[in-house]
């Protein structure tokens, strides 16, 4: 008997018994499905993640006061190192030679209003000349902040969609004065849309020039410095100038920790990659547990099989088929069983994953390794769980066989 009777003979048992193939491939199915789905959200996530983590480019790092903190008592001690200054940022701004933008920036939330209407909770982001190229922020109308805004601590501002939407309606606010906080500011942008990110908006801000910012809401405190390097290879060199300025500015010895953070766009993304790392093998595991049972439904429903058509084996082995046939012939059988719930399953899991992703912030991508792991898990658990009941057949005595009634 050759490869194509064999499948056909099992999926003749697919068809003859529905309900009964049905109930054993459900753990197939059900495990293949979420292996599918799991490992479709986290290459969504993962891709998501990425290119909203390297919009501005790979080559930007931000020095603040704390850098990446990971435990208390590492913030306890980054509390009392020195506030990061705009004075800082001019000097790193003049000192590195390797990195092509240099932004002072500051994060508030206070209420804007604009006439009658009042939007409380809106993010107010303080941000020196080139903040659009670090922020990866598009001009929709007016202009962005300038140099010249930022250093004449002008009351002037740059707002999202979602603020100009609800304040303006159906106005044109470019020239239009708001209030922020308690000052009034001229709107001289608006910018483009950016959406959400994990249904969390990212149009409702306003932009003001970082010393205006400083101006009028944080005479003091500490600001955050992001840089830009030439290029990827060249940001290295720009994190070590930057290293050397901050630390001279702070009269520190060799060997003496910095008194500062850096941050790039790797770390969070190392970060991102251990948290979920943990999170992908519980799941998976799960996972793998309704495969395991399963393969023990698709094995038990083999071995009843081998038990009904013990006197076709013994027939079989009469006219000639050898132990390796008969191994074969089921083999192929229990592989096809479980394969036929793999493709099921990997359907199931591919529209889960998209339907999820369709109507709600949650990235999903089905991608082709995600399909192939779903075909060699399902076909692995039929070649495994199918190997005994094949060797129990294969071993049959041919006269006990044609015995058996």
């Amino acid at each position: 008997m050759n490869l194509r009777e064999s499948v056909g003979i099992a999926l003749g048992g697919i068809r003859a018994n529905k309900l009964r193939s049905f109930l054993t491939l459900l753990g197939t199915i059900i495990g293949v499905a979420s292996v599918i789905a799991v490992v479709s959200f986290v290459e969504g996530m993962n891709k998501f993640v990425t290119d909203k983590l390297l919009n501005a480019g790979a080559n930007v790092f931000v020095v603040d006061k704390y850098g990446f903190i990971g435990s208390e008592e590492a913030f306890e001690a980054a509390r009392r190192r020195p506030d990061v200054t705009l004075d800082d940022a001019d000097d790193l701004r003049l000192g590195i030679r390797n990195a092509s933008m240099v932004v002072g920036e500051a994060e508030g939330n206070t209420s804007v209003h604009y006439r009658d209407h009042v939007l409380k909770g809106v993010s107010v982001h303080g941000r020196g000349a080139g903040y659009d190229v670090v922020d990866d922020i598009a001009i929709g109308e007016g202009r962005h902040l300038t140099e010249f805004d930022d250093r004449r601590r002008e009351p002037v501002c740059v707002i999202g969609p979602e603020v100009a939407e609800e304040l303006f309606a159906n106005v044109d606010p470019i020239g239009h004065r708001i209030r922020i906080g308690v000052q009034d500011f001229e709107v001289v942008g608006l910018t483009q849309a950016k959406g959400k990110l994990f249904g969390i908006t990212q149009d409702r801000f306003v932009t003001i020039p970082v010393r205006t910012f400083q101006k009028f809401f944080q005479e003091r405190g500490s600001f955050s410095i992001a840089v830009k390097s030439d290029d990827e290879s060249s940001l290295p060199l720009a994190e070590q100038e930057a290293r050397n300025i901050m630390r001279a500015r702070r009269h520190q010895r060799p060997g003496q920790p910095d008194l500062f953070g850096i941050t790039t766009s790797e770390t969070w993304l190392e970060l991102y990659h251990k948290l979920t790392g943990g999170i992908f093998i519980v799941t998976i595991g799960v996972a793998a547990i309704s495969l395991l049972v399963g393969g023990i439904v698709i094995m038990n429903i083999m071995l009843v099989s081998v038990t009904e058509r013990t006197r076709e084996i013994g027939i079989r082995k009469a006219l000639g088929a050898r132990r390796h046939d008969i191994l074969a012939q089921f083999l192929v059988e229990s592989t096809t069983l479980s394969l036929a719930g793999g493709v099921i399953g990997i359907l199931l899991g591919a529209g889960l994953a998209l339907g999820v992703g369709a109507v709600s912030p949650l990235p999903a991508a089905v991608s082709l390794p995600a399909v192939l792991l779903g075909v060699i898990m399902s076909t692995g658990v039929g070649v495994f769980f199918g190997s005994y009941p094949a060797v129990r057949a294969a071993r049959l005595d041919p006269i006990d066989a044609l015995r058996h009634e």
